[in-house]
């Protein structure tokens, strides 16, 4: 295990253990956000550690007022949960005191593995090595699935730890997302967790699909 993830591991435990008590028994999902503190920077990302639950989807459906509404649809889509992760920021999070031995931990190891790049602003036009634009989107390719392999184990650290059971009483979904990858919702909550705590967000997932 590295060192980052170990941070991430043990940030992902202190925001569940900070889920307020009221709640826990209400809680059916953990939201596992992945941002950037630049949208378009996968160099810096953040994951926003959020939850929902179900008096807030009850209370999306009431104010819908719409009797075709799909239940499955507020429960399980992300666009329309609070997304108030007032629990977790790890990482490269959008205010500089957010996660700080998060970030440096996380730049150490991108860098140690070569998939660090400068700023197209910052390298010298001169110097041959500078990556070209098919470079850099390959470099980006192999930061998402760095970032997105450190979420998935800190999921499935959540799971096999028990803490997750021991904080909210019974296993939930860990459902990981990015809104600019939409496509990858599926293989990310698969990752995430064991098969049988997904049955229910995949049988939606899979109805839209059709």
């Amino acid at each position: 295990m590295t060192a980052f993830q170990e941070h991430m591991r043990r940030a992902g435990e202190r925001a569940l253990e900070s889920l307020p008590a009221p709640l826990r028994p209400e809680i059916y999902v953990i939201s596992f956000r992945i941002w950037r503190h630049d949208s378009l920077d996968w160099r810096r990302p953040y994951l926003a550690i959020g939850y929902n639950t179900e008096s807030e989807v009850r209370r999306v459906l009431a104010e819908r007022g719409d009797p075709a509404s799909d239940p499955g649809e507020v429960r399980w889509s992300y666009a329309y949960w609070p997304l108030n992760e007032t629990t977790g920021v790890v990482g490269h999070g959008p205010e500089p005191t957010d996660d700080p031995a998060g970030a440096a931990l996380h730049l150490a190891e991108i860098k140690e593995l070569g998939l660090w790049y400068e700023d197209f602003d910052d390298r010298d036009p001169d110097d041959e090595t500078a990556e070209d634009d098919e470079e850099q989107e390959a470099r980006d390719d192999l930061l998402i699935a760095h970032f997105d392999d450190a979420c998935v184990d800190l999921a499935r650290h959540l799971h096999t730890s028990g803490k997750l059971t021991e904080v909210l009483g019974r296993p939930v979904p860990v459902l990981p997302f990015d809104m600019y990858r939409t496509d990858d919702l599926d293989r990310l909550a698969e990752a995430a967790n064991p098969p049988e705590v997904i049955v229910d967000y995949l049988a939606w997932a899979r109805a839209q699909e059709g």
